[in-house]
């Protein structure tokens, strides 16, 4: 099983609906930075939390809001709670031709019309039977109310048995081999982007235009988040494309620390990128075509001879490698992620 969120856009919204919507988000935010600001008490309730309250909401969404900022210790202030509603509040049903969704606010129940991609269709088909529904948020981007449903949907295996090394790298943002077959994707143009983004907040900055800077970090980390999934979907379709039933990534630590920083770089390159989130949207890309994730420890994964094993720091010069036992010549980052495939340094988990 494997657990994923659908993006439900809510169909052309009523301005009374909408209403609604900022007024029950006002009030779960305000509630979340009152408990927050007294110390988030414990043992609370709907009942006894209500002295919180900014106004009267329903008792499920009070509910999460406790759960909500139980959960995030170290928030000390909380921009925008979304409202949220369990499996018990949330009720998806199917009218004529459109999937509805109703939940509780202050002014009652509210059923509202779904406008579902086929994909999500397929999936609230199943809802109950192979399908569990899981909580669900309410939640306003760039003027489009969504709702974000967890659910758990069923995994079959993948009937590959090969095996794939994946290896993250400031070069290189990927590269994934299999049986020594290679797919590149290069940091490149990533890295052009993010200088060019923060060339323009240093010029946005002397202006004093805050604002438009905040805007900018905005529409940098949606193209960063957007790379990363074109990437996983890439990386996850060439392997099913090859018969590849288990990938294998780095268990990532100092991946920062490979490459000496430039003091003219000033992080503007690929210092900041996150190979973190780019690593669990290809794990979770994954298990939902049905391969198996493992993790693999990255000690000396780019200075071991893939032929001879020999291992030894001279053996890689810049992107090169070369063994220095018998001669074997190779892209290193290559190399690591066929190391990698290997797990010549061990397997520190699987999922």
């Amino acid at each position: 099983m494997q657990t994923i969120t659908l993006r439900l856009r809510l169909h052309r919204p009523t301005h009374a609906k909408e209403r609604i919507y900022r007024e029950l988000t006002e009030c779960t935010t305000t509630l979340a930075n009152n408990l927050v600001a007294a110390g988030r008490p414990k043992g609370l309730t709907s009942r006894t939390a209500a002295q919180y309250l900014p106004a009267p909401i329903p008792a499920a969404v009070v509910n999460q809001v406790l759960r909500e900022v139980a959960a995030d210790q170290k928030v000390e202030r909380f921009r925008v709670l979304p409202p949220c509603f369990n499996n018990q509040n949330l009720r998806l049903r199917k009218v004529g031709n459109f999937w509805t969704a109703s939940f509780p606010t202050h002014e009652g129940r509210i059923r509202v019309p779904l406008a579902t991609t086929e994909r999500q269709e397929r999936i609230l088909e199943q809802l109950g039977t192979t399908v569990k529904q899981g909580a669900a948020k309410l939640y306003c981007k760039r003027g489009r109310w969504y709702l974000a449903l967890s659910v758990t949907v069923p995994v079959a295996p993948c009937a590959g048995d090969r095996i794939a090394g994946i290896d993250m790298g400031l070069r290189s943002l990927a590269v994934v081999n299999c049986e020594g077959e290679t797919l590149f994707f290069q940091g490149n143009r990533a890295a052009y982007v993010r200088r060019r983004f923060n060339a323009l907040r240093r010029r946005m900055g002397k202006a004093k235009a805050l604002d438009a800077i905040r805007r900018m970090k905005d529409t940098e980390a949606r193209w960063m988040r957007d790379q990363d999934h074109k990437i996983s979907r890439a990386i996850v379709n060439w392997c099913l494309a090859r018969g590849v039933g288990t990938i294998r990534m780095e268990k990532l630590e100092g991946i920062r620390n490979r490459r000496r920083r430039d003091r003219r770089d000033r992080g503007r390159s690929l210092h900041s990128w996150s190979f973190y989130r780019l690593q669990q949207f290809i794990a979770y890309k994954a298990r939902l075509a049905g391969i198996r994730v493992e993790w693999v420890e990255p000690k000396d994964t780019s200075r071991t001879c893939p032929r001879c094993g020999h291992c030894a720091k001279e053996n890689r010069n810049g992107i090169w490698f070369q063994c220095r036992s018998c001669g074997y010549r190779g892209h290193a980052d290559a190399v690591g992620a066929l190391n990698i495939s290997r797990a010549i340094s061990g397997l520190a988990g699987a999922a």
